[in-house]
């Protein structure tokens, strides 16, 4: 216990016990509090991962409905794509050979128009030079 002063002057070593008696006590309140905190942590922790794996398992049911729904449909939607892509595969096959023999045709037919092409425009050439050839002699001629 602390003792009374009867004078108006505060003792420095009880002044001094004083300052160590709230040092004591914060901290014992501060380890009290801390012990509680850790306590209401753990239990917060243990409720909100109870929530959370409900909420999971919901989620879950939902998109397992969503599948079963969308599932039928998709596997609808697949056979009809096969069904029409084969369709257009075999009727697009002739007309795809016939551009595909046009190519070697026109290929074929290319190098044998250019060579006559060529020829004639060396045969063009050469009339030109005999034109101009008789031009030059007349009119060397005429001088």
């Amino acid at each position: 216990m602390v003792k009374q002063a009867k004078s108006a002057a505060v003792d420095p070593r009880d002044l001094w016990l004083a300052g160590l008696g709230v040092v004591s006590l914060s901290r014992k309140q501060a380890l009290k509090t801390y012990g509680t905190l850790v306590e209401e942590g753990s239990q917060f922790r243990a409720s909100a991962a109870q929530r959370i794996e409900g909420l999971k398992d919901q989620a879950r049911a939902g998109l397992d409905q969503v599948k079963a729904r969308v599932q039928p449909v998709l596997t609808q939607a697949n056979g009809t794509y096969e069904a029409i892509r084969s369709q257009v595969q075999s009727r697009l096959a002739p007309v795809m050979e016939g551009f595909a023999r046009g190519k070697a045709k026109s290929k074929a037919s290319r190098k044998v128009t250019t060579r006559k092409v060529a020829a004639a425009g060396k045969t063009a050439k050469a009339s030109v030079r005999k034109a101009s050839t008789q031009a030059r002699r007349t009119v060397k001629k005429a001088a």
